[in-house]
Protein backbone atom coordinates (compact mmCIF):
# COMPACT_ATOMS: atom_id res chain seq x y z
CA UNK A 1 0.00 0.00 0.00
CA UNK A 2 3.03 2.49 0.88
CA UNK A 3 4.05 2.05 -2.57
CA UNK A 4 0.60 2.41 -4.13
CA UNK A 5 0.47 5.61 -2.03
CA UNK A 6 3.77 7.30 -3.54
CA UNK A 7 2.78 6.18 -7.14
CA UNK A 8 -0.44 8.32 -6.59
CA UNK A 9 1.04 11.20 -4.98
CA UNK A 10 3.63 11.79 -7.72
CA UNK A 11 0.81 11.49 -10.46
CA UNK A 12 -1.17 14.20 -8.65
CA UNK A 13 1.86 16.17 -8.75
CA UNK A 14 2.37 15.13 -11.97
CA UNK A 15 -1.02 16.49 -12.95
CA UNK A 16 -1.21 19.43 -10.80
CA UNK A 17 2.34 20.64 -12.70
CA UNK A 18 0.58 20.31 -16.33
CA UNK A 19 -2.52 21.47 -14.65
CA UNK A 20 -0.77 25.03 -13.81
CA UNK A 21 1.21 25.26 -16.72
CA UNK A 22 -1.17 24.54 -18.83
CA UNK A 23 -3.41 27.62 -17.10
CA UNK A 24 0.05 30.06 -17.94
CA UNK A 25 0.60 28.76 -21.68
CA UNK A 26 -1.01 31.96 -23.01
CA UNK A 27 0.78 34.18 -21.08
CA UNK A 28 4.43 32.19 -21.25
CA UNK A 29 6.77 31.12 -23.65
CA UNK A 30 6.76 27.61 -22.28
CA UNK A 31 5.87 24.69 -24.09
CA UNK A 32 4.50 21.52 -22.46
CA UNK A 33 4.26 18.16 -24.54
CA UNK A 34 2.84 15.06 -22.43
CA UNK A 35 4.01 11.63 -24.05
CA UNK A 36 4.16 8.32 -23.36
CA UNK A 37 2.77 4.45 -23.79
CA UNK A 38 0.85 1.80 -21.97
CA UNK A 39 2.30 -1.36 -23.08
CA UNK A 40 1.19 -5.16 -21.56
CA UNK A 41 3.35 -8.07 -22.55
CA UNK A 42 3.09 -11.39 -21.78
CA UNK A 43 5.73 -13.96 -22.41
CA UNK A 44 5.99 -17.52 -22.33
CA UNK A 45 9.56 -19.15 -21.76
CA UNK A 46 10.87 -22.27 -21.94
CA UNK A 47 13.46 -21.99 -19.06
CA UNK A 48 13.74 -19.67 -16.64
CA UNK A 49 15.50 -16.46 -17.21
CA UNK A 50 17.59 -13.34 -15.86
CA UNK A 51 14.40 -11.41 -14.86
CA UNK A 52 11.21 -13.25 -15.57
CA UNK A 53 8.81 -10.08 -17.28
CA UNK A 54 12.02 -9.61 -19.38
CA UNK A 55 15.42 -11.64 -20.10
CA UNK A 56 18.59 -10.63 -20.49
CA UNK A 57 20.52 -14.20 -20.02
CA UNK A 58 19.02 -17.61 -19.40
CA UNK A 59 19.36 -18.98 -15.60
CA UNK A 60 20.83 -22.48 -14.80
CA UNK A 61 18.71 -25.46 -15.29
CA UNK A 62 18.90 -27.95 -12.45
CA UNK A 63 18.72 -31.48 -13.02
CA UNK A 64 18.87 -30.98 -16.93
CA UNK A 65 15.05 -30.16 -16.87
CA UNK A 66 13.38 -27.47 -18.39
CA UNK A 67 11.92 -24.98 -15.89
CA UNK A 68 8.53 -23.52 -18.11
CA UNK A 69 7.42 -19.96 -17.88
CA UNK A 70 4.55 -17.37 -18.12
CA UNK A 71 4.35 -13.80 -17.45
CA UNK A 72 2.54 -10.73 -17.54
CA UNK A 73 3.29 -7.20 -16.52
CA UNK A 74 2.15 -3.51 -17.17
CA UNK A 75 5.57 -2.10 -16.00
CA UNK A 76 7.09 -1.03 -19.28
CA UNK A 77 4.58 1.55 -19.30
CA UNK A 78 5.54 5.08 -19.54
CA UNK A 79 5.52 8.54 -19.12
CA UNK A 80 6.92 12.11 -19.50
CA UNK A 81 7.14 15.41 -20.22
CA UNK A 82 8.65 17.73 -22.43
CA UNK A 83 9.35 21.68 -21.95
CA UNK A 84 10.42 23.81 -24.16
CA UNK A 85 11.27 27.73 -23.41
CA UNK A 86 11.85 29.43 -26.74
CA UNK A 87 11.96 32.82 -25.24
CA UNK A 88 15.57 33.24 -25.46
CA UNK A 89 15.83 32.34 -29.24
CA UNK A 90 18.38 32.13 -30.87
CA UNK A 91 19.33 30.43 -27.31
CA UNK A 92 16.92 27.47 -26.84
CA UNK A 93 16.13 25.78 -23.67
CA UNK A 94 14.43 22.69 -22.84
CA UNK A 95 13.97 19.51 -20.59
CA UNK A 96 12.56 16.31 -19.58
CA UNK A 97 11.21 14.22 -17.02
CA UNK A 98 10.29 10.58 -17.73
CA UNK A 99 9.45 7.65 -15.60
CA UNK A 100 8.35 3.60 -16.25
CA UNK A 101 7.57 1.48 -13.60
CA UNK A 102 10.56 -1.02 -13.31
CA UNK A 103 11.91 0.32 -10.13
CA UNK A 104 11.50 -3.20 -8.72
CA UNK A 105 13.92 -4.83 -10.35
CA UNK A 106 16.66 -2.94 -8.38
CA UNK A 107 16.39 -5.60 -5.49
CA UNK A 108 13.17 -4.18 -3.45
CA UNK A 109 10.73 -6.68 -2.92
CA UNK A 110 7.64 -5.48 -4.42
CA UNK A 111 4.16 -7.63 -5.77
CA UNK A 112 4.05 -8.13 -9.69
CA UNK A 113 0.98 -5.99 -9.35
CA UNK A 114 2.04 -2.82 -7.71
CA UNK A 115 4.72 -1.39 -9.14
CA UNK A 116 6.85 0.69 -8.20
CA UNK A 117 7.37 3.88 -10.04
CA UNK A 118 11.58 4.24 -11.80
CA UNK A 119 13.35 7.63 -12.56
CA UNK A 120 14.08 7.33 -16.31
CA UNK A 121 15.18 10.86 -17.31
CA UNK A 122 15.43 14.18 -15.84
CA UNK A 123 17.55 16.45 -17.59
CA UNK A 124 17.53 19.95 -18.99
CA UNK A 125 19.42 21.38 -22.34
CA UNK A 126 21.19 24.81 -23.53
CA UNK A 127 21.46 25.23 -27.27
CA UNK A 128 23.07 28.14 -28.98
CA UNK A 129 24.08 27.54 -32.51
CA UNK A 130 26.68 24.96 -32.90
CA UNK A 131 26.84 24.05 -28.79
CA UNK A 132 24.45 22.51 -26.96
CA UNK A 133 24.89 21.32 -22.68
CA UNK A 134 23.06 18.67 -20.98
CA UNK A 135 22.99 18.42 -17.24
CA UNK A 136 20.56 16.02 -15.13
CA UNK A 137 20.17 12.20 -15.95
CA UNK A 138 20.13 10.55 -19.56
CA UNK A 139 21.38 8.07 -21.95
CA UNK A 140 24.96 7.42 -22.20
CA UNK A 141 27.43 8.94 -24.34
CA UNK A 142 28.58 5.96 -25.20
CA UNK A 143 26.99 3.24 -27.36
CA UNK A 144 23.97 5.63 -29.30
CA UNK A 145 22.15 3.02 -31.01
CA UNK A 146 19.19 0.65 -30.10
CA UNK A 147 17.85 -2.45 -31.77
CA UNK A 148 13.94 -2.52 -31.85
CA UNK A 149 12.97 -4.97 -29.83
CA UNK A 150 9.41 -5.95 -27.82
CA UNK A 151 11.81 -7.27 -24.81
CA UNK A 152 12.30 -4.19 -22.29
CA UNK A 153 16.39 -4.97 -22.48
CA UNK A 154 17.49 -3.68 -25.81
CA UNK A 155 20.07 -6.41 -25.76
CA UNK A 156 21.67 -5.16 -22.87
CA UNK A 157 23.80 -8.04 -21.45
CA UNK A 158 24.02 -9.41 -25.33
CA UNK A 159 25.60 -7.00 -27.09
CA UNK A 160 24.30 -3.77 -26.78
CA UNK A 161 25.72 -1.33 -23.56
CA UNK A 162 25.19 1.79 -21.96
CA UNK A 163 22.48 2.86 -19.60
CA UNK A 164 21.40 6.09 -18.44
CA UNK A 165 23.12 7.71 -15.38
CA UNK A 166 23.50 11.55 -13.91
CA UNK A 167 26.14 13.71 -15.96
CA UNK A 168 26.82 16.90 -17.36
CA UNK A 169 27.64 16.60 -21.13
CA UNK A 170 28.91 19.21 -23.83
CA UNK A 171 28.02 19.12 -27.79
CA UNK A 172 29.60 20.96 -30.44
CA UNK A 173 28.04 20.22 -34.28
CA UNK A 174 31.11 21.93 -36.68
CA UNK A 175 28.62 21.18 -39.84
CA UNK A 176 24.61 21.64 -39.27
CA UNK A 177 24.29 22.90 -42.88
CA UNK A 178 24.68 20.43 -45.96
CA UNK A 179 23.85 16.57 -46.29
CA UNK A 180 26.08 15.72 -43.86
CA UNK A 181 26.20 16.22 -39.87
CA UNK A 182 29.32 15.88 -37.58
CA UNK A 183 28.57 15.45 -33.62
CA UNK A 184 31.08 15.63 -31.27
CA UNK A 185 30.69 14.97 -27.39
CA UNK A 186 32.33 14.79 -24.06
CA UNK A 187 30.81 14.47 -20.59
CA UNK A 188 31.35 13.82 -17.10
CA UNK A 189 28.89 10.61 -15.45
CA UNK A 190 28.38 9.59 -11.82
CA UNK A 191 31.08 7.15 -11.94
CA UNK A 192 29.13 3.39 -10.22
CA UNK A 193 30.38 -0.17 -9.27
CA UNK A 194 31.32 -2.44 -6.82
CA UNK A 195 32.47 -2.32 -3.32
CA UNK A 196 35.57 -4.23 -3.98
CA UNK A 197 37.78 -5.82 -1.61
CA UNK A 198 41.88 -4.75 -2.45
CA UNK A 199 43.43 -7.82 -3.74
CA UNK A 200 46.01 -7.26 -1.73
CA UNK A 201 44.14 -6.35 1.24
CA UNK A 202 44.99 -6.71 4.99
CA UNK A 203 41.68 -7.23 6.49
CA UNK A 204 41.06 -10.59 8.12
CA UNK A 205 37.59 -10.54 9.44
CA UNK A 206 34.64 -10.34 6.87
CA UNK A 207 33.70 -6.90 8.13
CA UNK A 208 36.95 -5.50 7.42
CA UNK A 209 36.64 -6.35 3.60
CA UNK A 210 35.29 -3.24 2.18
CA UNK A 211 34.32 0.09 3.81
CA UNK A 212 30.06 0.11 2.66
CA UNK A 213 31.11 2.39 -0.44
CA UNK A 214 30.63 2.78 -3.83
CA UNK A 215 34.44 2.00 -5.41
CA UNK A 216 33.11 4.55 -7.92
CA UNK A 217 32.31 7.19 -5.21
CA UNK A 218 35.76 6.43 -3.66
CA UNK A 219 37.54 6.95 -6.64
CA UNK A 220 36.46 10.83 -5.91
CA UNK A 221 36.21 11.71 -9.91
CA UNK A 222 33.64 11.38 -12.54
CA UNK A 223 33.83 8.75 -15.73
CA UNK A 224 34.64 10.56 -18.74
CA UNK A 225 33.12 9.52 -22.05
CA UNK A 226 32.89 10.77 -25.64
CA UNK A 227 31.91 10.33 -28.54
CA UNK A 228 32.23 11.23 -32.41
CA UNK A 229 28.94 10.82 -34.35
CA UNK A 230 28.56 11.22 -38.37
CA UNK A 231 25.45 11.53 -40.12
CA UNK A 232 25.11 11.74 -43.90
CA UNK A 233 22.15 11.96 -46.34
CA UNK A 234 22.67 10.69 -49.94
CA UNK A 235 19.52 12.29 -50.48
CA UNK A 236 15.68 12.69 -49.17
CA UNK A 237 15.64 8.38 -49.23
CA UNK A 238 18.76 7.12 -47.92
CA UNK A 239 20.89 8.00 -44.84
CA UNK A 240 23.79 6.52 -43.06
CA UNK A 241 25.27 7.30 -39.39
CA UNK A 242 28.49 5.79 -38.07
CA UNK A 243 31.04 6.75 -35.73
CA UNK A 244 32.89 5.58 -32.51
CA UNK A 245 32.51 6.62 -28.66
CA UNK A 246 34.29 5.74 -25.63
CA UNK A 247 34.80 5.80 -21.72
CA UNK A 248 37.42 5.92 -19.23
CA UNK A 249 36.56 5.84 -15.15
CA UNK A 250 38.70 5.28 -12.34
CA UNK A 251 37.41 2.86 -9.51
CA UNK A 252 38.96 2.90 -5.87
CA UNK A 253 38.36 -0.61 -3.50
CA UNK A 254 39.25 0.24 -0.09
CA UNK A 255 39.05 -1.79 3.22
CA UNK A 256 37.64 -0.51 6.75
CA UNK A 257 41.44 -0.66 7.15
CA UNK A 258 42.20 1.98 5.07
CA UNK A 259 44.01 -0.45 2.70
CA UNK A 260 42.90 0.71 -1.19
CA UNK A 261 43.68 -0.30 -4.54
CA UNK A 262 42.93 1.85 -7.71
CA UNK A 263 41.41 0.02 -11.06
CA UNK A 264 39.55 1.00 -14.42
CA UNK A 265 36.41 0.51 -16.55
CA UNK A 266 37.03 1.56 -20.09
CA UNK A 267 35.47 0.77 -23.64
CA UNK A 268 35.47 1.74 -27.60
CA UNK A 269 32.70 1.17 -28.97
CA UNK A 270 31.92 1.25 -33.34
CA UNK A 271 28.47 1.93 -34.65
CA UNK A 272 26.99 2.46 -37.97
CA UNK A 273 23.28 2.36 -39.50
CA UNK A 274 21.52 2.54 -42.87
CA UNK A 275 18.10 3.68 -43.61
CA UNK A 276 16.43 3.66 -47.29
CA UNK A 277 13.20 6.01 -46.23
CA UNK A 278 10.78 4.31 -44.14
CA UNK A 279 10.60 1.02 -45.80
CA UNK A 280 14.24 -0.96 -44.80
CA UNK A 281 17.25 -0.23 -42.13
CA UNK A 282 20.04 -1.94 -40.82
CA UNK A 283 22.48 -1.11 -37.33
CA UNK A 284 24.35 -2.25 -35.37
CA UNK A 285 27.72 -1.99 -32.96
CA UNK A 286 30.80 -3.62 -31.40
CA UNK A 287 32.31 -2.86 -28.33
CA UNK A 288 35.67 -4.04 -26.79
CA UNK A 289 36.75 -2.82 -22.87
CA UNK A 290 37.33 -3.87 -19.18
CA UNK A 291 34.78 -4.17 -15.94
CA UNK A 292 31.92 -2.84 -17.69
CA UNK A 293 29.04 -4.38 -15.31
CA UNK A 294 27.09 -1.01 -14.87
CA UNK A 295 26.68 -0.49 -18.56
CA UNK A 296 25.44 -3.58 -18.72
CA UNK A 297 28.53 -5.19 -20.58
CA UNK A 298 30.33 -8.53 -19.78
CA UNK A 299 26.88 -9.84 -19.41
CA UNK A 300 26.64 -8.02 -16.31
CA UNK A 301 29.43 -9.89 -14.43
CA UNK A 302 30.73 -7.66 -11.20
CA UNK A 303 34.01 -6.06 -12.12
CA UNK A 304 37.22 -7.13 -10.92
CA UNK A 305 39.73 -5.01 -9.38
CA UNK A 306 42.06 -7.31 -11.72
CA UNK A 307 40.00 -6.81 -14.75
CA UNK A 308 37.20 -8.21 -16.40
CA UNK A 309 37.86 -8.08 -19.90
CA UNK A 310 34.92 -8.68 -22.49
CA UNK A 311 33.92 -7.87 -26.15
CA UNK A 312 30.19 -8.11 -27.86
CA UNK A 313 28.03 -6.74 -30.48
CA UNK A 314 24.57 -6.39 -32.03
CA UNK A 315 23.13 -5.98 -35.49
CA UNK A 316 19.84 -6.01 -36.60
CA UNK A 317 17.33 -5.10 -39.69
CA UNK A 318 13.99 -3.88 -40.12
CA UNK A 319 11.57 -3.39 -42.93
CA UNK A 320 7.94 -2.71 -43.63
CA UNK A 321 5.80 -4.00 -46.41
CA UNK A 322 2.76 -1.84 -45.59
CA UNK A 323 2.43 1.11 -43.33
CA UNK A 324 0.88 -1.12 -40.85
CA UNK A 325 3.44 -4.34 -40.55
CA UNK A 326 6.91 -3.91 -40.02
CA UNK A 327 9.15 -6.59 -39.26
CA UNK A 328 12.30 -6.80 -37.35
CA UNK A 329 15.26 -9.04 -36.94
CA UNK A 330 18.55 -9.41 -35.04
CA UNK A 331 21.31 -11.04 -32.88
CA UNK A 332 23.93 -10.25 -30.24
CA UNK A 333 26.02 -11.78 -28.34
CA UNK A 334 28.28 -10.70 -25.23
CA UNK A 335 31.66 -12.78 -24.66
CA UNK A 336 33.87 -11.86 -21.51
CA UNK A 337 37.25 -13.33 -21.03
CA UNK A 338 37.13 -16.82 -19.99
CA UNK A 339 40.25 -16.39 -18.05
CA UNK A 340 38.71 -13.56 -15.89
CA UNK A 341 36.22 -15.64 -14.51
CA UNK A 342 35.43 -17.81 -11.75
CA UNK A 343 33.70 -21.45 -12.29
CA UNK A 344 29.85 -20.95 -12.56
CA UNK A 345 30.11 -17.27 -14.16
CA UNK A 346 28.29 -16.44 -17.35
CA UNK A 347 31.24 -16.44 -20.24
CA UNK A 348 29.04 -15.91 -22.88
CA UNK A 349 25.61 -15.19 -23.82
CA UNK A 350 23.88 -15.10 -27.96
CA UNK A 351 20.63 -13.98 -28.53
CA UNK A 352 18.33 -14.42 -31.94
CA UNK A 353 15.27 -12.63 -32.74
CA UNK A 354 12.75 -11.75 -34.80
CA UNK A 355 9.53 -9.57 -34.32
CA UNK A 356 6.29 -8.09 -35.90
CA UNK A 357 4.44 -4.82 -35.08
CA UNK A 358 1.26 -4.69 -36.76
CA UNK A 359 -0.96 -0.45 -36.18
CA UNK A 360 -4.58 -1.90 -35.07
CA UNK A 361 -4.62 2.10 -35.55
CA UNK A 362 -1.83 4.71 -35.39
CA UNK A 363 -1.70 4.60 -31.41
CA UNK A 364 -2.23 1.03 -30.97
CA UNK A 365 0.42 -1.80 -32.11
CA UNK A 366 0.01 -5.46 -31.57
CA UNK A 367 3.40 -6.90 -31.42
CA UNK A 368 5.00 -10.27 -31.41
CA UNK A 369 8.41 -11.18 -30.58
CA UNK A 370 10.57 -14.89 -30.79
CA UNK A 371 14.01 -15.19 -29.51
CA UNK A 372 16.38 -17.85 -28.75
CA UNK A 373 19.02 -17.40 -26.08
CA UNK A 374 21.82 -19.70 -25.13
CA UNK A 375 23.95 -18.18 -21.86
CA UNK A 376 27.15 -20.51 -21.23
CA UNK A 377 28.16 -20.78 -17.52
CA UNK A 378 32.14 -21.16 -17.37
CA UNK A 379 32.59 -25.25 -17.09
CA UNK A 380 28.82 -25.55 -16.96
CA UNK A 381 27.17 -26.87 -20.27
CA UNK A 382 25.39 -24.31 -21.84
CA UNK A 383 21.58 -23.47 -21.43
CA UNK A 384 18.67 -22.76 -23.93
CA UNK A 385 15.31 -20.75 -23.55
CA UNK A 386 13.01 -19.92 -26.45
CA UNK A 387 10.90 -17.17 -25.54
CA UNK A 388 7.63 -15.73 -27.38
CA UNK A 389 6.55 -12.79 -26.12
CA UNK A 390 3.10 -10.99 -27.26
CA UNK A 391 2.52 -6.81 -26.48
CA UNK A 392 -0.28 -4.55 -27.29
CA UNK A 393 0.68 -0.64 -27.25
CA UNK A 394 -1.17 2.57 -26.98
CA UNK A 395 1.01 5.36 -27.74
CA UNK A 396 -0.12 9.05 -26.65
Amino acid sequence: MQGTRHVFKVMLLFMSFLLSTGVAKENSSLEVDLYGYVKLDGAYEQNSSSHGNFIMWVNPQYNNRDDAQFNMTANETRFGINITEKRHQPILVSGKIEFDLYAGVTGATVAQNKAMLQLRHAYFTVEAGKFKMLAGQSWDIISPLNPATLNYPVLWSCGNIGYRRPQISLFYSPTNEGNTKINLGMGFFRTLGNDLTPTFTLAVADADKTDGDDDGTDAAIPTIQGIVDINHKFNDRYKVRFGISGLWGKMDAEDKLGVSEEYENRVLVGHGSFESGATFGLSGEYYSGSNLGSYFGGISNSSLVDGLASSGGWASLWFKTTPKFKFTAGYGYDDPDDDDLSDNQRSKNQCFFGNIGYSIVPQVILGLEISQWKTTYKNVETVDDLRVQTSLIFNF
